[in-house]
């Protein structure tokens, strides 16, 4: 993984790089927090964009359709809803990936490694 040409670490608390022998750095630490982000933007952003998208032509349709019907649904603004998951995205899931695979992943795998049917249990619970 790298951000420019800089080489980061997949998870901000992995002890080494993908070498294993090189440490990283404080910036590549925080490099590979921000790594990830413009994916996950993406990811996010261009799902909504469908999803969301999908569901006010059908709201139009429904109206045009069957204008006597009166909808409870507000029109949404598709491109600041999608903005809005995007970022959500970027950062709220880039969180919780950051911890989950590098600190909660190891404490489950040191503590609960030598009972396989917990140590499974608790890999998928999380």
């Amino acid at each position: 993984l790298t951000l420019g040409s800089l080489p980061v670490p997949t998870n901000a608390f992995q002890p080494f790089l993908m070498d294993g022998v090189t440490r990283p750095t404080i910036v590549q630490r925080l490099g590979s927090f921000i790594a990830p982000m413009w994916p996950l933007f993406r990811a996010g952003f261009l799902s909504s964009t469908v999803g969301y998208g999908i569901a006010a032509l059908l709201i139009y349709s429904r109206s045009v359709l069957f204008p006597s019907v009166v909808t409870v649904t507000k029109p949404i603004n598709v491109w600041h809803a999608s903005l809005y998951t995007g970022c959500f995205l970027a950062l709220v899931s880039n969180i919780r990936y950051q911890i989950l695979q590098g600190v909660v992943e190891p404490f489950i795998d040191r503590v609960f490694r030598q009972v396989p049917m917990v140590y499974g249990a608790m890999i998928v619970l999380v």
